[in-house]
């Protein structure tokens, strides 16, 4: 939910209107943002650093580059499909991720494939500040 709350506060804080963020347990777009101005819905598909269940063995602990591989190549299929379902009434499309050096490395992988679908990426670190790249501009 951290991770959630940090971009939904980024977004909020360059203007957009926050419609909705979900709990690590609901099920759907993580993030919800529309931009006053255009009107334009940013749709943001979001994954965390550590387990969010504390019953886990993994709970508080850093996921590993494999783990990491699933939760980005998931979260882009989900981007995507969020696509491919919103793209006819003009919403953009981002990823929000730990900003580590696991998922900085699997971003810049397929940072042509984000380019050419026009999907952003918010990285988060530890201390909640934001780093956006936007390949959703220009």
């Amino acid at each position: 939910m951290i991770w959630l709350q940090a971009v939904a506060d980024h977004l909020a804080a360059e203007g957009h209107r926050i419609d909705k963020v979900l709990s690590t347990v609901e099920r759907g777009v993580d993030i919800v943002a529309v931009h006053p101005a255009t009107g334009r819905r940013l749709l943001v598909e979001a994954k965390g650093g550590t387990s969010s269940k504390a019953a886990s063995a993994r709970f508080g602990k850093p996921f590993d580059s494999k783990q990491a591989k699933s939760h980005v190549s998931v979260a882009f299929y989900y981007a995507a499909k969020l696509l491919q379902q919103h793209s006819p009434e003009g919403a953009q499309v981002a990823l929000a991720l730990p900003d580590d050096a696991n998922h900085r490395a699997l971003v810049e992988d397929i940072s042509s494939a984000l380019r050419v679908l026009r999907i952003s990426v918010f990285f988060v670190d530890a201390a909640r500040r934001v780093t956006a790249l936007p390949f959703a501009a220009g």
